[in-house]
């Protein structure tokens, strides 16, 4: 933290403030308040409201104004001079009651990331509330409230005066005052993945402040509910994971029982007298000079704060690459059903069969203009194909539901889209990653069915997510045309939401000989030969789609790699298009083609520099090459603020795997590749604190042919990446830290 900022709030003797006040602490020494000018209208006098900050929003929520509570939104865009508040119009009726002394934080983690979350407080009439509400912005700029579902566990109990943090993606209510107001109230844990609430012990506070590092609970000063008249000035630590543990074994009482309360309060809790925020070994640490916990004076040693740095991650964190910068979860998503079933459940990646193995240590574009009966055809093939639940194929493999007419149009649509836009797309967060679908359409709705689809309906999120398909959506696949076509009718219709990017099978030359081009003579009764068949309309709207994608500055996403030629990302965007791919490169900048579209890791972390592909290149002329994670590093060296590469073009078995020290991370999502291969699917869903959570489909039975057999036949599938266990057994691998 380098900067606090306040906003209003009573000033004494009855009086109430409303300007804007800044402490800059980079400098210490220096450090002092500043009043902030603003311009226009402000949210006015007003005391017992909250203000949290959503980069780059400062939000006001709430409060007193001498004479009423209230329940109205300002924001300031402490990115735009000079700086103005602005009152938030929220679409729909409902919403919180207005309220004082309530509570608000923004959730970074989880299914609620990016929210302002507010609980609790207390309305005009000094009624204590116990509600929880969500307030969101929406990708076009309106505002909405959410009521947050309680799946399991009774709501906490009323309060008011309290505080809230979040630890990952949990919401902590801590202390507060009730309708009784001596009465001691527990801390309260909402989980936003699981919509569950739990009781934990109490801090005993009320009018206080608390934070969190790591999986600890600090809370410093406040007053005390049996001497409500003093404030204190302690300091307490709470270590949430004990405290869990605690609950889970019955220790903690649920606010009635003040004794067992106590007893659990010192299980899980230190006061400052105990506190010793050194680092274990620092020189003059408490820590260098006790012995062991309970030693003969009797004492416990307070738990310390965990520096990431210095300390282990708990099983429940993310993997941290660089602090502050992108990781992955350290938990993945998992679909279990035979076709019909919906459970999801979340399970350790380290229990995953190979990946496991492993842990050893704003694109804004302008908008297309549509011709007068262009929306019939992108929003039809929309209503007939995303069906993530009911979809099923033709009976009659050889007929498709659009005629070529049809198709040839949808082609035209997607390329005037395509020309507008980067050959490397700056994206935003969240965001959800797909890998390799190759004509999978029914694993396509599985994910959509089980993480989400991009539409406005239930079980969709494109207004608060964006798509990025990486390639290789045709050929193999017995369901190229449908994916295809369902891909360009999205991005028609959502243009600066879906993203699609060019793979080695967005070729002519590829899909010529793996099974588009067949599918398509076959399904739309047309010649391919023919300058304008829609088979070369197709490949003349691949010729035109962007090679690369970078997200929030920090993730390069791209089909298949960097291969030994590609040394930065500006000479990507300076390609030209419509792009063709030399099939033998003569030149650097077709070898930098090949690469970006062709190359693989390495078969390990061992394996460094730029070495021969035999799989994709057994003739060994070295035009398809593999990259060492000497190579990775690098790049990103070479590219910073870049610290992560995604990429798809490799069949992995556990449907993501990770290379170069977790700094790359290749993604699949058609199952069972082939027919062959019995390997997951997996989409990466990178959230806005940029932590990526993979979400997994595993294969399951058919009795429709899904990969087209003549095409396996002449042209069998790319082995998958050498499993885990044959690189060195994995977990002896040096270099990785989990």
């Amino acid at each position: 933290m380098i900067s606090e900022v306040i906003y209003g709030g009573a000033t004494g003797g009855g009086s109430l403030s409303d300007e804007l006040y800044l402490l800059d602490i980079r400098n210490e020494e220096s450090s002092q308040w500043m009043s902030v000018p603003v311009m226009g209208t402000t949210p006015g006098r007003r005391y017992g409201h909250t203000m949290i900050f959503n980069k780059p929003l400062l939000i006001v929520f709430g409060g007193n104004n001498g004479q009423q509570a209230e329940c109205d939104i300002w924001i300031l865009d402490v990115e735009r001079s000079p700086f103005q508040w602005q009152e938030v119009t929220v679409m729909g009726k409902r919403g919180p009651l207005p309220r004082v002394y309530h509570s608000a934080e923004v959730c970074r983690d989880g299914p609620a990331a990016g929210m302002m979350v507010v609980f609790g407080g207390r309305t005009a009439e000094n009624k204590s509330l116990k509600d929880t509400w969500g307030l969101r912005q929406h990708r076009d700029g309106r505002w909405d409230w959410v009521e947050a579902p309680a799946k399991r566990g009774a709501p906490p109990e009323p309060r008011f005066q309290h505080s809230c943090i979040f630890l990952d993606s949990k919401l902590l209510i801590v202390g507060g005052r009730g309708p009784e107001v001596n009465k001691i109230l527990p801390t309260a844990v909402y989980d936003t993945e699981t919509c569950e609430w739990h009781n934990l012990c109490s801090l005993q506070r009320f009018r206080h402040s608390s934070w969190g590092m790591g999986t600890l609970l600090f809370s410093y000063g406040g007053f005390d509910h049996k001497n409500p008249s003093a404030p204190t000035s302690d300091l307490q630590v709470m270590d949430i994971e004990v405290a869990i543990a605690a609950s889970q074994s019955g220790v903690v009482a649920k606010g009635e029982e003040a004794e067992a309360t106590e007893t659990s309060l010192e299980a899980a809790t230190a006061p400052a007298g105990t506190l010793d925020l050194a680092p274990p070994n620092y020189p003059g640490s408490s820590k260098a000079r006790e012995t062991r916990p309970g030693t003969s004076d009797g004492t416990r040693p307070a738990t310390p704060p965990r520096s990431r740095a210095l300390a282990t991650a708990p099983a429940s964190r993310g993997v941290d690459l660089t602090p502050g910068d992108v990781k992955v979860s350290p938990q993945v998503y998992v679909s279990h059903e035979k076709d019909f079933t919906h459970l999801v459940e979340k399970v350790n990646i380290e229990s995953l069969a190979e990946e496991g193995r492993k842990i050893h240590s704003s694109n804004v574009m302008a908008n297309i203009a549509s011709k007068p009966g262009d929306e019939g055809i992108h929003t039809h093939v929309i209503n007939e194909l995303l069906q993530p639940t009911t979809w099923q194929p033709d009976a009659n493999p050889n007929s498709f539901f659009l005629n070529a007419a049809e198709v040839s149009r949808l082609c035209d649509l997607t390329l005037e889209v395509l020309r507008s836009q980067e050959m490397v797309l700056r994206l935003r967060a969240p965001i959800k990653v797909y890998g390799d679908i190759h004509g999978q359409f029914l694993d396509l709705m599985r994910l959509f069915s089980r993480y989400k689809a991009p539409w406005d309906g239930d079980n969709g999120d494109i207004d608060s997510m964006d798509y990025l398909f990486l390639g290789d959506f045709v050929d193999r696949g017995a369901f190229s045309l449908e994916t295809v076509c369902l891909l360009f009718s999205l991005k028609v219709k959502y243009p600066n939401q879906i993203h699609l990017i060019r793979g080695n099978h967005e070729d002519p030359t590829i899909n010529a000989i793996y099974g588009f081009r067949d599918e398509c003579r076959r399904r739309l009764n047309e010649e391919p030969e023919d300058p304008e068949s829609c088979w070369n309309k197709f490949n003349r709207a691949f010729e035109w789609l962007p090679v690369g994608a970078v997200i929030e500055d920090r993730i390069l996403c791209l089909h298949g790699g960097i291969g030994g030629s590609v040394n930065n990302v500006a000479e990507v965007r300076t390609m030209q298009r419509p792009l063709h791919v030399a099939q033998i490169p003569q030149t650097p900048f077709e070898q930098r083609i090949t690469d970006l579209l062709w190359s693989d890791p390495s078969d390990n972390d061992s394996v460094p520099g730029v070495s021969l592909n035999e799989t994709r290149d057994p003739d060994g002329t070295g035009r398809i090459v593999k990259f060492g994670p000497d190579r990775v590093e690098e790049f990103l060296e070479k590219n910073k603020p870049l610290s992560m590469i995604i990429r798809a073009h490799e069949c992995v078995m556990d449907g993501f795997e990770r290379f170069a020290n977790g700094r790359l991370i290749t993604v699949f999502s058609a199952t069972d590749y082939c027919g062959h291969h019995k390997n997951a699917g997996a989409l990466l869903f990178v959230r806005r604190d940029l932590t990526i959570v993979p979400k997994l489909i595993y294969p399951v039975e058919r009795t429709t042919t899904m990969w087209d057999p003549m095409v396996m036949q002449q042209r069998p599938p790319t082995p998958p990446r050498p499993v885990p266990r044959a690189r060195k057994l994995g977990e002896d691998e040096p270099g990785i830290d989990w």
